[in-house]
């Protein structure tokens, strides 16, 4: 080794000398320990993570990701899986041996995604194997997993989903008349197609009779008739579950709050301010100014 100035060793990264207050030993050569770094990423070296690579010097990880073997079963499993190669927007090929016709690189086609699943990224459910970051609804993109998971055609939805979009509609679906919607999308209309049959025997002779009123229950803020599974009672009378609302702010009303006055319906802020008392000592006191 060439000795200079004073008899020290020059330095393989800066070529300038090393004096032994300054100087690091790592791969048989002295460093500066400002030079001793990772030439990929400048992290700061030592005895135990250094190495070599056509006389420049790298970190364990930097190293491992530039010259080690890639593919699946190395980098401590599909945590680690990598297929930079080094170079912006280039990927290496797959280096696992197929094992088998038809396989892409030995592991199976994601049905979303079409790339090869490996098996440490790999989710089956409805017979195929999927990323895991491609196992989710087709709809709501909601991760799902064997007790979610349902299938139409081609692709996978969650149970929501599903049944929102391919499942029977109307009364005695959707959780009862939680799920029930008359709503046709125009203001202050409502739609009763979607009322199975079965639904509708439960409606007096009305519908049964040809148009003679009867005994049927009538709702008495639209005048439609009132289905079962929408029905609400008070103050004597039947209303639909949308109609039953305050006739004058619109407010949802349940018997806590209802009050009447003539044929309408009120919720007890609206009665008070329209049909109450009105004088001192009721409302907002007086107040006297000069």
């Amino acid at each position: 080794m060439p000795q200079t100035l004073g008899g020290g060793e020059k330095c393989p990264r800066c070529d300038k000398t090393v004096y032994f207050a300054e100087e690091r030993r790592a791969l048989g050569r002295k460093y500066h320990i400002a030079c001793l770094k990772c030439v990929d990423c400048s992290k700061s070296l030592d005895s135990t993570n250094s190495n070599d690579h056509d006389r420049e010097i790298y970190c364990n990880a930097c190293y491992r990701k530039q010259f080690g073997p890639q593919g699946y079963g190395f980098a401590a499993g599909g945590a680690g899986l990598s297929c930079d190669a080094g170079h912006g927007g280039e990927s290496a090929p797959h280096t696992t041996p197929s094992s088998g016709p038809g396989s892409l690189g030995g592991g199976e086609q994601c049905p979303r995604c079409q790339r090869a699943v490996y098996m440490a990224e790999k989710v089956i459910g409805a017979g195929r194997s999927y990323h895991k970051l491609c196992f989710r609804c087709q709809s709501c993109s909601k991760g799902l997993d064997s007790t979610i998971l349902c299938q139409h055609e081609e692709n996978i939805y969650c149970k929501a989903c599903y049944g929102r979009l391919f499942g029977p509609k109307g009364y005695g679906y959707a959780g009862g008349a939680s799920g029930l919607s008359m709503d046709t999308g125009k203001a202050n209309e409502i739609c009763r197609d979607n009322v199975s049959h079965l639904a509708q025997a439960q409606v007096p002779s009305r519908l049964a009779n040809g148009g003679d009123t009867g005994n049927n229950e009538m709702c008495a803020r639209c005048g439609g008739a009132v289905f079962f599974a929408e029905r609400i009672a008070g103050m004597g009378k039947v209303y639909h579950k949308a109609c039953f609302k305050c006739s004058a702010c619109s407010k949802s009303l349940d018997s806590t709050l209802l009050t009447q006055h003539e044929d309408n319906i009120y919720c007890k802020a609206c009665y008070g301010k329209n049909f109450g008392p009105r004088g001192f000592g009721y409302g907002t006191a007086m107040v006297y100014t000069e």
